[in-house]
């Protein structure tokens, strides 16, 4: 696989503090160009072209595969921390006690993602460093 030939196409939310930080780490560890990044929240994007709705992109993370199969919610973070080399991460995802919290963390935590207060923002950009679309990272 090559650079020029993302295996999965991930769609976030750019309106969203976290998801664009969170995106942005993933999108500098990813080297190895196994994904593709397309912020759903940008003027002109049409999501009706590939099946889904807005609503539904919007409320948690989607993943394409190459294969055309949908990952959503945990199986979406678990696919793009692999893709990215975060495989323990990835693998902590997968066992099976994290897995059931895993879950309704997630589900939570994206219904309630714009209203989480703003030192945690700052915790988590602290600690991640702040990444612009191209990769290209700065810490603070």
């Amino acid at each position: 696989m090559t650079a020029s030939s993302p295996s999965h196409t991930v769609f976030y939310d750019g309106d969203c503090p976290l998801c664009r930080n969170e995106m942005g780490v993933l999108m500098r560890d990813n080297r190895a160009g196994r994904l593709r990044f397309v912020d759903i929240a940008r003027p002109g994007f049409e999501a009706a072209a590939l099946g889904v709705t807005q609503a539904a992109l919007m409320a948690r993370l989607h993943v394409l595969r190459e294969d055309g199969r949908w990952l959503v919610g945990v199986p979406a973070v678990q696919a793009v921390y692999a893709a990215t080399g975060h495989t323990r991460i990835a693998a902590a995802l997968a066992h099976p006690v994290l897995a059931r919290l895993a879950g309704p963390a997630y589900d939570w935590l994206a219904d309630h993602r714009y209203r989480l207060p703003r030192w945690l923002l700052r915790l988590v950009h602290l600690h991640a460093g702040r990444c612009a679309p191209d990769g290209a990272c700065r810490t603070h």
